[in-house]
Formats: C-alpha cells, structure tokens, sequence
C-alpha cells in the first residue's frame, strides 16, 4: 500500500518497486497453548471492550459478520509469527459452498515473506492444504456441502516469516528493521465472495491490497517481555511468565488485524473516548509528540465533520518505510521514519490522512483495487478539511491547490480518466486521479449541492455504509439524497467518463 500524499501543495513521491525474490526463515518452534481460546466460539459480547460505549449497540449486526480466534507466539528475532487460527464462517450467499478460499498475502513477492498453511480441519475434518496463485490463495475443499445460512469453523495452523532489513527492496509494513516487527498482513485472510463468485484476483502493487469484509477478532500473542505488541484493537488481559508476555486483543468490527511489535518509547492521549498512542524512536521525541498531536487534532476534527469514530483506542508507529510514507491498517497507522526528523507540516499532514483512512477504508469500506478512487479520494479531500479546521481557510485553499496542479498536469498531458477506473488501467497517472481527481470530485459536489446538504452527505455516508462496503454509485446516491436533486450530469461527467469537467 504506497501512500502519495500532498504535503502543503508539493506532493512527495517515492516509487514502489517489484520484488523478485522470496524469502523464508526457519520456523521450528512451538506455539502457544490454544486450549483456553479456543475453548468456545467467539464471545461476542467481549467485543464491546474495543468499543465506546455509544457504539457497543452496533454488535447487533454481528450476525453478518465473521469471526476469527487467533493463538500465535511471535519471536522478533526470527522475525516470525505461528500458531493456530479459528475462522467461524458463515454461507451467506443462496448456493451451497463446496471450497473455502483464503488470501495469504506475505506470499505475494512485494512482501518478501512467507505464509504457510501447516494443516487445517473444517468442522474437525481434515482437509488438504491447497495453493493456488503462486500461493497468494489457499483453497480448501469442504468435506461436506455447507448450506445456504449453514456455518462452519475451519482451524488453520499458520507460520509467517518477514525479511530483515528489507524495505528498500520490499513492503515495509512486513519486515523487521531498526527496532520494529511489522507484521501486517500477517494472518490468514477468508476470502471476499461477491454475488456469489469468490474474489480471486492477485492484487496490484499499483495501489492498496486489501478489500476485506468487517469481521471480529480475539487475538492471543505471546512475544519476549522485552518488545511492546501494538495491534488492531485494544488489549484485556495479560500475564508475564519468565521471559515471555501473553496478550489477549479484542478487535471490535474491524476488515483486518494487524501486528506490529517494537521497543520503543510511547506517549499517549485521549479524544472524546479514544486514546492515541504514539511509538517513536527516542532520538525523534519532537517527532513522536507531533504525530500524536496531529492524530489527536484529526481525530476531533473527523469526528465532527463526518461522525464519532466508535474504537477506543488508535495507534501511531514510526517504521522504516523507504518507498511509501505511511499506511493504514484498522486501528494502526504506520508513518515512515525520515518524516520525524523533517519539517513539521509534513509529517502532520500525512498522519491527519492516514487518521482519516480510518473512516474511509477502514469504517466505510470499498474495492480498493477497482474503485480505488472513493477511499483515497475522500480522504486526500479529508486533508482539506483537516486544514480548514486547524489552520483556517488559506492553508485549505494551498492543499487544494496543490490537489489542481497535481490533476491539470496529467489532463494537459492527455492522462485524464474516468475516477471508476480499476488501478490496472491506471498506468502512469493513478495518484493525480484516484488521490487528486478524487479530491477535487469531493470539493466540486460541495459546490454543487451546497454546504447544508454536503455535511448531511458526509454523516449519512458514513453512518450508512459503515462496516459495509460502498460503490460509486452508492457515493451518488447519498449525495442525490441529501440535496434532494439530480446528479446524473454531474456523476457522468466526473465518475464515469473523462469529460472536461471545471476544476474547482
């Protein structure tokens, strides 16, 4: 997930390579114990740990969605995560299923990884381990037809290997290097089905990787006392025995779980509910208060404008990064090392987006690899509104202009594009459309439909489609709803074809 951000109208671009090479490590060691978590199917009602009080009712709907039980042991010093994973899935779809896939993304090359399936059961059946895309699947054949409504629980015995010192060559946000352990990614992922056919197609390394359904997580890590565990989530219990930490996480309605050890210092505060964790290297304390600050600042600015974010907790982690400059992950924000030591606005501005992907991508999801547009466009607009409601008018108006420059250079050179476009017809222009175009889009409706009923759109957006996933068309449709008119021109014009539309 490369992230292009504005920094105050000068955009910084750092190129994503194509890894070439795998890599593996030596996996020989024991898991933890998995008796006690998966004694019992996922405890819902424990899920309200990770929410604020106003939202616990929003585990009504847990019925929708899947449910994960992870018992894994994490050595930073191997660099590898193993253990046993419990996924109570449900067939939501009309058709009988007779295969369950599952998306192993530290196989994919840009990670530089490895993801290994050791042996599963489905409902205490042993099935064959399959891999299918050069491994970026896995494919279990059920060993009976599960029925439409019908569950069942598949158990997988996963280990996970990272690189070491890698991110000039692969995906910083799964690698050790200067103190961290990222492990995003890292779990065993249940695949998409969408009309009932399943999702299947490698992702493109051109924008981000996972499009995801909102799910619950339990969570059990053990990791040397020594290193911190920061994840998706929020943590209720712990105990220390001899060298080692076992924590047990509880996600609330996340898409995805992510790890991330370190030992570094942090710093922390609370909005309205909400405490924010910054990690930072000590040599980069200013840096580390900054990010904090800016995260806090976003944080009661997006809730005002958009909706209360309903989590009780939001981590900031400073990483090596080298060729993004920071990615989101529910719950967990990874900012690339060299912006703590830059200019302040820059390293603020990044960590005010990255906060809003929180919204969009993480509450209100959408295909990222086909729609890519709605989540970065809405929140590159997002940095608008973070500046206009921190800094003022001015500075607003220099990140949209900055949004102009970036767009009008790729519509004079001929590269302008519908923003429906999937990343894989974006070649050479997908920042100025799907981050530019898709910002200015935003601040063109907000002109078209005036400020009362843009506001209505903002919250009846959000408050719609959280935990679900959004198209195109649903943009439209709650905007033709809050401003009670028609957008047929407008919504042609920008979202469906590349006609000269008037930049605002």
């Amino acid at each position: 997930m490369q992230r292009l951000l504005m920094v105050t109208g000068r955009w910084v671009l750092l190129a994503l390579v194509v890894a070439v090479a795998g890599w593996s490590a030596d996996l020989l060691f024991a898991a933890p114990n998995a008796s006690d978590p998966f004694a019992a199917p996922l405890d819902v009602q424990r899920q309200e740990a990770a929410l604020l009080p106003a939202f616990h009712a929003d585990l009504d709907a847990a019925a929708q969605w899947d449910r994960y039980t992870v018992s894994a042991r994490v050595d930073p010093e191997r660099r590898t995560i193993a253990g046993s994973l419990r996924l109570e899935y449900t067939n939501r779809a009309a058709d009988p299923l007779d295969r369950v896939y599952f998306y192993l993304f530290p196989n994919l090359p840009e990670f530089g990884g490895r993801l290994d399936i050791r042996g599963a059961t489905v409902n205490d059946v042993t099935v064959r381990v399959r891999y299918e895309s050069n491994r970026f699947l896995l494919r279990l054949d059920l060993p009976t037809s599960l029925p439409s409504g019908a569950s069942a629980d598949v158990v997988l015995d996963f280990s996970a290997a990272a690189p070491l010192d890698a991110s000039q060559r692969y995906y910083a946000a799964f690698n050790r290097e200067r103190g961290v352990l990222a492990l995003a990614s890292a779990l065993p992922m249940v695949a998409r089905r969408v009309d009932g056919a399943w999702q299947l197609a490698t992702p493109l390394f051109r924008g981000d990787l996972v499009t995801s359904e909102t799910a619950l997580y339990d969570v059990t890590l053990t990791v040397p006392v020594a290193w911190t565990a920061v994840t998706t989530g929020t943590a209720i219990d712990s105990q220390t025995d001899g060298a080692s930490r076992t924590t047990r996480f509880i996600s609330g309605p996340q898409r995805d779980f992510t790890i991330v050890l370190t030992r570094f210092p942090s710093i922390s505060t609370e909005v309205e509910g909400t405490r924010i964790t910054s990690y930072f290297r000590p040599e980069h304390a200013e840096g580390g208060r900054v990010a904090l600050d800016a995260a806090a600042n976003a944080l009661r600015a997006f809730n005002r404008r958009f909706g209360p974010y309903p989590l009780t907790e939001l981590d900031i982690v400073q990483i090596d990064a080298r060729k993004f400059l920071g990615v989101e992950y529910p719950g967990l924000i990874m900012i690339d090392r060299r912006l703590y030591a830059g200019e302040r606005e820059g390293l603020e501005i990044i960590v005010a987006h990255e906060v809003a992907h929180q919204w969009w991508y993480s509450m209100v999801g959408n295909d990222v690899q086909n729609e890519a547009w709605l989540d970065e466009g809405l929140t590159s607009f997002s940095q608008i509104v973070y500046q206009e409601e921190i800094r003022g008018a001015m500075a607003a108006e220099r990140e949209l202009d900055g949004f102009r420059s970036v767009y009008l250079r790729a519509r004079q050179a001929g590269r302008d594009a519908p923003l429906k476009r999937p990343v894989s017809a974006l070649r050479g222009n997908y920042t100025a459309i799907a981050y530019s175009k898709g910002a200015l889009f935003f601040q063109a409706l907000r002109i078209r439909i005036g400020e009362p009923a843009f506001d209505r759109f903002l919250h009846d957006y959000y408050a719609t489609f959280r935990y679900r996933i959004a198209s195109s068309d649903d943009v439209r449709a709650t905007a033709e709803n809050a401003c009670a008119c028609d957008l047929t021109d407008f919504y042609r014009d920008w979202v469906l074809t590349a006609a000269p539309v008037a930049v605002p």
